[in-house]
């Protein structure tokens, strides 16, 4: 033991003490998440979506309020899968991280088809996303933060019918 500690000062001064990066295997693992996550979403299946997130992750869609927890993340995508059947693609730009942490960033592609085929479908979109990945306890990659957003501002609604004036 009493080498140890210098043995080990010497490690931390020519390594800087730092998690080594995520090994190739972590991130084709990590990977694999968007292809399950995409497949769940245009298979319009809430449980395989919710699979991808840890039990504590928080999901920040945009326009909308936060959801934390598994119950909420099921609710969330149960809303958001009443009307209509979504068909994306996910491109995972770029993974990075040390030791059991990762972040992703990337890029999605949306369109949808409304299941009630007399409503307009609302217009595609293209945007990109961050999340952060958390190795599990059973060494799987679950997501435990996730963040999106249109790379364009949404359609402004049409300006209303101009009234006549009475006199």
């Amino acid at each position: 033991m009493r080498y140890a500690l210098p043995a080990l000062a010497l490690a931390c001064a020519l390594t800087g003490c730092k998690p080594q990066p995520i090994s190739p295997a972590d991130e084709q693992a990590i990977r694999a998440t968007y292809v399950a996550y995409a497949t769940s979403a245009n298979a319009g299946s809430v449980d395989g979506l919710v699979a991808n997130y840890a039990s504590d992750a928080t999901v920040q869609p945009p326009g909308a309020p936060a959801a934390t927890g598994t119950e909420a993340i099921r609710r969330m995508y149960t809303g958001m899968l009443a009307a209509v059947r979504p068909h994306l693609t996910l491109t995972a730009t770029k993974v990075a991280g040390q030791g059991d942490v990762a972040y992703v960033t990337g890029t999605y592609h949306l369109t949808y088809t409304m299941k009630d085929s007399t409503q307009a479908a609302p217009p595609a979109e293209d945007g990109k996303f961050v999340d952060v990945q958390w190795r599990q306890a059973d060494k799987s990659w679950k997501i435990v933060a996730s963040s999106w957003n249109q790379n364009s501002m949404p359609a402004a609604p049409p300006a209303a019918p101009a009234r006549g004036r009475r006199h």
